[in-house]
């Protein structure tokens, strides 16, 4: 080999090195930035929980309703709820006695039995508004049923209040009678003590018995409490 081609071999060698140079040299930078970008995104990462441990997030908020309890009613009955003690238009409600139910109707026949249906379908009234009351006597429980019954006119009513103070000739419906409930009511009325009152064309009639153990007619409290009741009325 001559010493001109000699020198050409060194030059081919010196020429071809820049490009391997130049693969290593963007072989680091894609190193240096893949390390930086693994860096950066741990970075982000550890402030978001920062963030998060310093403001956690508030729970969404929520709406509570409270379901009243639903009661059995007959067809046009309108119980108010249990444990109310506000008067209705009709009468007053003694101090610490609770209004269970009430409702008002037009049509008393459909709401009564006995003489006293026979009697209203004769003689129609103008309107009737009928309440569950209860009260505690000496530590017993009292129900208490009252209906108050209007007339068209005073004579009808004198005499619907001789018919319906005579024994054995119906009532209008009490309300347990109907199917209407409130918590730790009986299912029925029990024996009760019977009151009665006139007021123009209206007339008052309440029945107070014990809702648990025996109750008596007689029984004086039980007594007390069925005037009281027509005499708030």
């Amino acid at each position: 080999m001559s010493w001109l081609t000699e020198p050409d071999e060194d030059w081919d060698q010196q020429e071809a090195a820049p490009p391997n140079r130049l693969k290593v040299a963007l072989a680091v930078l894609a190193g240096w930035l893949t390390v930086s970008l693994i860096v950066l995104v741990g970075l982000l990462r550890f402030s978001d929980r920062d963030s998060l441990s310093e403001h956690p997030a508030t729970p969404a908020s929520t709406t509570t309703a409270t379901a009243a309890a639903t009661t059995p009613t007959s067809a046009g009955t309108t119980p108010s709820p249990a444990g109310t003690t506000s008067s209705s238009p009709t009468g007053a409600v003694p101090a610490g006695w609770a209004r269970r139910a009430d409702d008002d109707q037009a049509n008393c026949t459909a709401h009564s039995y006995g003489q006293v249906q026979v009697f209203f379908a004769r003689t129609p009234c103008s309107s009737v508004h009928r309440s569950l009351l209860t009260t505690e006597q000496h530590g017993r429980s009292i129900v208490v049923a009252t209906s108050t019954v209007t007339f068209p006119s005073p004579s009808q009513a004198t005499s619907y209040l001789r018919l319906v103070t005579s024994d054995g000739t119906g009532n209008v419906n009490d309300l347990l009678r109907e199917g209407i409930r409130y918590p730790g009511s009986p299912s029925k009325l029990p024996v009760t003590a019977f009151a009665s009152r006139q007021d123009g064309t209206r007339v008052l009639v309440a029945e107070a018995g014990f809702v648990d153990g025996r109750s008596d007619y007689r029984d004086p409290t039980l007594q007390a409490t069925a005037r009281k009741a027509v005499d708030a009325g």
